[in-house]
């Protein structure tokens, strides 16, 4: 399984993680990062005050290999 990981820094400046599965791999880095910055001036999520996903600090894409045992 693959999941696009982005890293935010909160308002407060509090490390955020936000992860998407199944990602378009045809984007370029440069293309996510704008995506993923357009996301912090919505305000979309917040807590006690503080806009949780305020800044995208870096992305990663991330795969999982499972193995079954038995």
């Amino acid at each position: 399984m693959l999941k696009l990981v982005a890293i935010f820094r909160s308002s407060a400046g509090k490390k955020q993680t936000w992860s998407f599965a199944n990602p378009d791999t045809s984007k370029t880095p440069a293309q996510i990062k704008g995506l993923l910055e357009r996301i912090g001036p919505l305000k979309l999520f917040s807590k006690e005050g503080e806009d949780l996903f305020d800044t995208v600090e870096t992305a990663m894409l991330v795969e999982t290999t499972e193995t079954i045992l038995f």
